[in-house]
């Protein structure tokens, strides 16, 4: 069984993102499942204990992706210019393609990440367009 997403229109900032239509657990584990892309390295990971505040960024294909739950829902988003239908086609659908079972593994996907950095280095975050 497969994730269904809900596409948002693009802005300057993030030509492509979409929202996960259920309410997942934890959103460490979707993190690890877009990981697992072939090159895809998790740069940073700020989440907090008692709240569903979730930030994840990882690059893949040189392009920077942000993994979050600003509200409830899952949310993903390729960050900067120029916007590619073909790679962002192939990370949606590894979004699609996590198996509700792996929910299971969200306790090892929280350690995984627990020494990660809060924030991705600055120079990639203003390389992609991102002000912070």
């Amino acid at each position: 069984m497969s994730l269904e997403v809900k596409e948002f229109n693009g802005t300057v900032s993030s030509p492509h993102s979409c929202e996960v239509t259920i309410q997942l657990p934890a959103a460490s584990i979707v993190l690890w499942h877009m990981s697992r892309l072939p090159g895809a390295k998790v740069l940073a990971k700020k989440s907090w204990v008692m709240t569903d505040d979730f930030e994840g960024y990882f690059l893949y294909k040189s392009r920077l992706f942000l993994l979050e739950t600003p509200f409830v829902n899952v949310e993903l988003r390729m960050l900067g210019q120029p916007a590619d239908e073909p790679l962002w086609a192939e990370v949606e659908g590894r979004l699609k393609d996590f198996n509700l079972w792996l929910i299971v593994l969200s306790p090892l996907a929280f350690l995984r990440y627990f020494f990660s950095p809060f924030n991705p280095p600055s120079e990639l975050l203003q390389a992609h367009g991102q002000h912070r």
